[in-house]
């Protein structure tokens, strides 16, 4: 483990980041230091490290999450978010709420506003005013999130 020491004089509130390779990693730091977890204490939000500092966003206000290379763009309904971590790390702390539709592309099951078949793409779905392909691969997603929101 690597320590860094930067000092600011025009900062108002000290700050400490741990960066991690993986959330277990996180979490044996976090107990090893007898450190809080911000990210356990509040299921509703997430708290994403941008190049500008951190940005705490809540879930049910995120439409959906785009795989660009090694970023992740997050479209809420403020506006645009862009963060570098990997969409797998996401997929998994979102899985209740959101629904994979592409490879690169995880949407707000609550958000989706209309589903359509389109001639040039296939199956799409509406968030908001985007329109997002749906790949042939993930359509069963769809369809089993459809089916249990009938249940209900």
């Amino acid at each position: 483990m690597k320590i860094k020491k930067q000092i600011d004089p025009n900062i108002k509130e000290s700050e400490l980041v741990i960066i991690a390779r993986t959330e277990e990693e996180f979490s044996q730091v976090v107990k090893h230091y007898h450190l809080q977890d911000l990210t356990a204490n509040e299921e509703d939000k997430l708290y994403l490290a941008t190049n500008q500092g951190f940005e705490i966003i809540k879930i049910r206000e995120i439409l959906y999450i785009k795989s660009i290379k090694n970023y992740l763009e997050f479209y809420t309904v403020g506006g645009k978010i862009r963060v570098r971590s990997p969409l797998y790390f996401y997929e998994k702390k979102l899985a209740k709420d959101f629904i994979k539709i592409s490879r690169n592309t995880l949407v707000n099951f609550e958000q989706i506003t209309r589903l359509e078949t389109d001639f040039v793409y296939g199956v799409v779905l509406w968030i908001s005013e985007d329109k997002l392909p749906v790949s042939r691969r993930y359509l069963a997603n769809i369809n089993q999130k459809l089916k249990e929101g009938a249940r209900k």
